[in-house]
């Protein structure tokens, strides 16, 4: 399974985005909002530079967010991993030996709760939390999923990364993110996404 080791991963939603990702020091995206007939191009121009690339099944026209249009992204494209909010698609990809990434949106504490109980059920390889200002609940978040998992050999799931997206528009939202726990951010800001990994690797 490829994955990645940026702070910064890029949401990419338009061709001429993608082709500037293609040239940049960027070395992930999520694809989302494009058209399913761009996809099997899209994958392998990343794939041909270098470039790890992940599929939002949610958000691409044409293509079904179901088990079936999971085992397309994974077997025919060859992504390297899904992003979903569905379970059943998420449960796909792992089978399939692709990252599985759980989008999550919290917006109160009912929402927390729930989605702590569906992480530790899932157990995807990232969990992408939205909003991005939500970072402060990633402590509360990392302490549920640290409870020992019931019924098992007592492991916890602890170990999945966590990403967080949206609302993101300054170098300090990023780091704030950062501080609390996030592995990386994602943002559709290319500009600032290469900007804030070139700082980055400055310091």
């Amino acid at each position: 399974m490829n994955t990645f080791s940026q702070p910064v991963l890029l949401a990419v939603s338009q061709m001429k985005e993608f082709e500037k990702f293609i040239q940049s020091p960027l070395e992930a995206c999520i694809l989302m909002n494009l058209h399913i007939r761009l996809l099997p191009d899209v994958v392998r121009a990343a794939h041909g530079a270098g470039k790890t690339v992940f599929v939002h099944a949610d958000l691409i026209h044409g293509l079904a967010a179901d088990e079936y249009g999971c085992e397309y992204i994974c077997q025919q494209l060859g992504a390297d991993g899904v992003i979903s909010t569905k379970p059943k698609v998420l449960e796909t990809a792992r089978r399939s030996r692709r990252a599985a990434i759980l989008r999550l949106f919290l917006i109160d504490s009912q929402s927390l709760s729930k989605g702590i109980a569906l992480i530790r059920h899932l157990r995807p390889d990232y969990v992408e939390l939205l909003p991005a200002l939500a970072c402060e609940v990633i402590p509360e978040l990392l302490a549920g999923l640290a409870q020992p998992l019931s019924g098992q050999d007592g492991s916890s799931a602890s170990d999945i990364s966590l990403l967080c997206g949206g609302l993101i528009r300054t170098p300090s939202q990023i780091d704030r993110c950062l501080r609390c726990g996030a592995r990386a951010v994602t943002l559709s800001d290319q500009e600032l996404a290469i900007r804030y990994l070139t700082s980055r690797q400055r310091r």
